[in-house]
């Protein structure tokens, strides 16, 4: 009877078999096809049933494969780079000499050529040559973008074209959530941060991407914190951290910029000239953000609203929504935004112990370590001598430059120790 192609063969050695395991469960997990709680018991179970020790030299010869691998990847990555400029550069050079109906065909026509070729390439497609698909999707997606502009540059559509950016970031989405790829979701965040901005920008009466009141921009990054912990419950752990990352990102340098200009009153933006949807882009993310945490609580049974986790963040939304209120008051706000930082990294370094999140946690450190050294620079700079500042502002930055490192190595060895 012929042997089945989904049962593994005999002949493989028993490390080759448990890790080829490991790495289908967790790509499995992945794709949401299976659960957090399935996945460790599986993994346990494995673990359980693993053959003999692999000699001293396999591990060190995975560690090489990845890293040849990962110089794979960069070669391909620049050859599509060089690619797609040499493309750009031959219709920038030739773009005026094509008609209308040429120019939109020709644009249609390479974008389509990228997706086709790139899916083809990638493990669903007919050749398996994920690392080179991946690039020409995403090649691809940089080029739908383009399309876009081009056509509303064609049309002259260029009046608020908030819209074209909305487009974009869906279309990205789309595709990085089909071909499992971060760096295309990346793109996508990017895209939705751009369109949010520009959107408030255009309603407010501004231009592109509006920065008078940046505190716009922590309600889009709590909801995509929020978003992220609907993915971690879902089990696709590499799809949470980079919406983890950009809206803790978004939270932080809106907060930081608010905590040393009051772009408010430079601006001067007064309430008044808001329409209804400017209030509903404002705190509507919020409303968002509570939902989310109302699935994760309802549907996720290993948390309660007692667990000293959860009330941090119940806590730090509504502290983020009472620093907006506070926002629209009048007289100096900047020191509401230095608590509400202050407050908000030091959540976020705890909440990366709790979880054992290093974007929580790496993120956090820095930008706890920007604050700090921002109020140094605020207090300090005309109060001493100007050589007397900067030695002691190196020499602090060393001492606390050591110091996080060797607490990041210390949480980063419980980890290793949890994991196992």
């Amino acid at each position: 009877m012929a042997e089945s192609p989904h049962v593994l063969p005999r002949d493989v050695s028993p490390e080759i078999r448990e890790r080829i395991l490991r790495e289908s469960l967790d790509a499995w997990k992945d794709q949401g096809l299976l659960s957090a709680e399935l996945h460790e018991v599986l993994l346990a179970r494995v673990a359980a049933t693993a053959g003999p020790v692999p000699p001293a030299g396999t591990p060190r010869a995975i560690v090489h494969e990845r890293k040849l691998s990962r110089g794979v990847t960069i070669l391909i990555n620049l050859g599509a780079v060089v690619l797609a400029a040499g493309l750009i550069i031959f219709f920038a050079s030739n773009w005026i000499e094509f008609g209308r109906a040429a120019k939109i065909a020709s644009l249609f026509a390479l974008t389509l050529f990228f997706y086709l070729v790139g899916f083809e390439l990638t493990g669903e497609g007919r050749w398996n040559f994920p690392k080179l698909g991946l690039a020409l999707i995403f090649l691809g997606c940089i080029m739908f973008g383009v399309d876009i502009l081009l056509l509303a540059l064609i049309y002259d559509l260029t009046a608020e074209h908030a819209w074209s950016l909305l487009m974009d970031s869906v279309a990205w989405l789309a595709i990085a959530y089909l071909v499992r790829s971060r760096l295309i979701l990346y793109l996508g965040l990017i895209g939705v941060v751009s369109w949010f901005g520009a959107e408030v920008g255009y309603l407010w009466g501004a231009y592109w991407i509006y920065l008078g009141r940046p505190f716009h921009f922590i309600g889009l990054g709590i909801c995509l914190v929020a978003v992220a912990g609907i993915h971690a419950w879902r089990g696709q752990r590499s799809f949470a951290a980079p919406y983890a990352l950009v809206g803790l990102l978004l939270v932080y340098l809106s907060s930081l910029i608010l905590s040393i200009f009051d772009l408010q009153r430079e601006f001067r933006a007064v309430e008044w000239q808001a329409p209804v949807a400017v209030w509903l882009m404002l705190y509507g993310p919020y409303l968002l953000a509570l939902a989310a945490l109302v699935v994760l609580q309802l549907r996720w049974r290993r948390t309660t609203l007692t667990d000293p986790p959860v009330l941090v963040i119940l806590f730090l939304l509504g502290l983020t929504v009472l620093i907006s209120v506070i926002a629209w008051e009048p007289g100096h706000r900047e020191f509401w935004f230095i608590l509400l930082l202050t407050i908000l990294t030091s959540a976020g370094i705890y909440l990366g112990i709790a979880w054992e999140s290093p974007v929580f946690l790496n993120t956090s450190m820095v930008f706890f370590a920007v604050n700090v050294y921002t109020r140094f620079y605020e207090y300090f700079w005309d109060a001493m001598p100007k050589s007397l500042f900067f030695i002691i502002g190196g020499t602090a930055l060393m001492a606390g430059g050591i110091w996080v490192e060797r607490l990041r190595r210390r949480i980063v060895r419980q980890f290793a120790r949890g994991a196992a």
